[in-house]
């Protein structure tokens, strides 16, 4: 048995990286950028009005100029023939040659073609975005593991790309395992129970974007377990299993993975809910196999396969701390992980009260809570006003 650090570490070493696949720029929000971006042309590419007014040249030795035309945005850039004299123009336009300012409408009168301005309006550059101020061409724009925002997407189609390289998102095949389990819609005995950890984990998924996700479900026969397992191998990168990993009778997962070569990386961490999960991987295919038990569960799959599906497309989660609401003790030396719920103060100090649950079989409390925290099994006693690791559920 490990502890929750060596079993978070070997997981992500453990973690291949994903290769890539190029897609169009408009379905590339929340994927995660694999290629560099470098400027195709300075920005701006002109001398840019900032401001709808006039444009003057501040050599100017008048105050009422005559109007000889209108530089529109997206036309060709004008000149200025007399300095005395001025051009209309419009935000976003070239500044037209001759001229190195920008009077806003706002401050000047406008009667019969002429303009009236006041000399302490003139300031050389005023409202003007100037040649290659954002970035110069060939400048790095963006380096890959960023996620592609509405933001990261305007940069790219100012390079005039269509198309994007991308880090390739992970297939996975959820396997649920029990022949107490029966599928939804389906009538049920008293002595069964419906499926949910299978349909809970691929809502998990579907938080990154996950699309290729399979459902499986397999009944207590080693047999049966052991092609449905061979089967997934064959065709995902990555496999989570459910239940079959403790020690009952009929918890056949770890001897079928031994008998299909997984390499086991470790079986049962210092930890509770989640002590019997096991993580092995075959050539560059990882196996999750994830204790039954609903709060077992998803604490694991959050805990361990999330970093690992983040490390694979070149992404990383940021670290979130919130502050303990009610005090907690927990008599083991185990790292104790507590569902919550979360919100906000009027400062914006992260609030986190602990969720009471009936056992890691309890999956109603999970329902009410945001996320769940990580409490350091170095100590017994967790006091109000203490800050812990908090993880949020993905969807």
């Amino acid at each position: 048995m490990i502890n929750v650090e060596q079993a978070e570490k070997i997981v992500l070493k453990t973690t291949p990286l994903m290769s890539m696949e190029r897609v169009l720029l408009k379905n590339a929000t929340g994927r995660i950028l694999a290629e560099k971006i470098t400027a195709s042309r300075n920005q701006p590419p002109f001398n840019r009005v900032a401001m709808d007014g006039i444009a003057i040249n501040t050599e100017t030795e008048v105050d009422e100029l005559f109007i000889e035309g209108v530089q529109a945005a997206g036309e060709p850039q004008l000149a200025l023939n007399d300095k005395n004299n001025c051009l209309e123009v419009m935000t976003g336009s070239s500044l037209p040659k001759n001229t190195n300012c920008v009077i806003p409408y706002e401050n000047i009168k406008i009667e019969n073609g002429i303009a009236a301005i006041s000399k302490q309006d003139i300031q050389d550059m005023q409202f003007i975005h100037p040649l290659a101020k954002d970035y110069q061409e060939g400048d790095e724009l963006l380096v890959p593991g960023i996620e592609i925002s509405s933001a990261v997407c305007a940069i790219i189609a100012s390079q005039g790309i269509e198309s994007i390289n991308v880090y390739r998102l992970p297939s996975v095949t959820v396997i649920s395992t029990g022949t107490e389990l029966v599928e939804l819609n389906n009538s049920i005995l008293d002595h069964q129970i419906y499926m949910s950890n299978s349909y809970a984990i691929e809502n998990e998924l579907k938080g990154f974007g996950l699309t290729d996700i399979s459902r499986v479900h397999i009944v207590d026969d080693k047999k049966v377990t052991e092609t449905i397992i061979e089967d997934a191998l064959n065709s995902s990168d990555i496999i989570i299993l459910t239940g079959g990993v403790s020690k009952g009778k009929y918890d056949f997962i770890p001897e079928c993975l031994e008998n299909l070569k997984v390499k086991k990386q470790f079986h049962k961490i210092e930890q509770k809910p989640g002590k019997p999960m096991f993580y092995g991987t075959k050539g560059d295919k990882q196996v999750f196999a994830l204790p039954g038990n609903p709060i077992s569960c998803l604490v694991c799959l959050r805990r361990y396969v999330t970093p690992s599906i983040l490390k694979s497309i070149n992404s990383n989660e940021i670290n979130v701390f919130g502050e303990l609401q009610s005090e907690i003790t927990f008599k083991s030396s185990f790292t104790y992980y507590v569902p919550v719920k979360a919100e906000y103060s009027e400062l914006g100090k992260l609030m986190l009260t602990p969720i009471p649950t009936n056992g890691s079989g309890d999956f109603n409390s999970l329902g009410h809570s945001a996320g769940f925290i990580q409490l350091p099994g170095n100590k017994q006693t967790f006091l109000q006003g203490e800050s812990y690791r908090f993880y949020k559920w993905n969807s």
